[in-house]
């Protein structure tokens, strides 16, 4: 029983020996298939072909990382040189693009700070408001007009919005509405607390409301339209656009507004 057990034995080991040597050639056949793989995806002229494209695209978050590898890899390759030529490129353009929008920057806090000195200033010493108007017109109730102005209380700052109707005969409106260019925002107002009517010298309807921040974002694309409509609807319908006056002075009071919300 011996004698037949040992040579089983043997051809047990044997079969292990060579399926572990097979083993070992398999791990080194997939090892350097992997390397040829790293090879063609990041050889230095690969990379210098990754990195023409980024730059073309101006994809300069791709730029800097290929560079990194190139240098990680390939520092002695001549293809290196021309990457880091690049990379040197992509830095030079996005110094010039940081200076250019500082330089924008200033120039549009100088715009803001120009437009708030514009402004119409007053100080209510019973409420401790400060209040900032266009320098355009006096918007008396008993216009047909509309324009936005600025409070400031110590460390708050808000905008406001009047639109005011006068004429021969009431129009009772309900509803206010501004438009631009096809694109239309109502004015929500509540008809008891933000309405106000006199009959002095025909009839006045006038309306002052606070502005959202979401309405804020209107006015800026709407003072710039020349094609700014205010329409004031109840049992009839008052329909006018907007003078040049009245535009520019919604985009003065932004600009004021910016400039002292820099500056909170």
């Amino acid at each position: 029983m011996k004698k037949v057990l040992i040579p089983i034995l043997l051809l047990i080991l044997l079969i292990n020996c060579v399926s572990k040597q097979r083993e070992n050639e398999l791990l080194e056949k997939i090892a350097n298939l992997e390397r040829q793989l790293d090879e063609c995806e990041n050889g230095a002229e690969k990379l210098h072909a990754k990195m023409e494209i980024s730059f073309k695209n101006e994809d300069f978050i791709s730029c800097k990382s290929i560079f990194n590898e190139m240098k990680k890899r390939h520092p002695e390759s001549e293809y290196y040189y021309k990457v880091k030529a690049m990379f040197e490129s992509v830095e030079k353009i996005e110094e010039k693009r940081e200076r250019t929008k500082k330089i924008k920057e200033e120039q549009q806090r100088q715009t803001k700070l120009k437009a708030l000195k514009k402004l119409k200033k007053t100080f209510d010493d019973v409420s401790g408001i400060t209040w900032y108007k266009q320098p355009y017109f006096v918007h008396y109730n008993n216009t047909n007009l509309v324009s936005i102005y600025i409070g400031q209380k110590e460390g708050s700052v808000w905008l406001r919005l009047r639109m005011s109707y006068q004429g021969d005969d009431w129009i009772f409106f309900e509803n206010a509405y501004l438009s631009y260019s096809g694109n239309t925002k109502e004015i929500i107002f509540d008809k008891y607390n933000d309405k106000e009517t006199d009959n002095r010298g025909g009839v006045w309807e006038w309306i002052d409301v606070s502005v959202s921040k979401e309405m804020e974002t209107f006015l800026r694309d709407f003072a710039k339209s020349k094609n700014t409509k205010m329409r004031l609807s109840g049992k009839y319908t008052k329909t006018r656009t907007l003078t040049w006056n009245e535009r520019q002075g919604i985009i003065d009071v932004l600009n004021g507004y910016d400039a002292l919300k820099q500056n909170l």
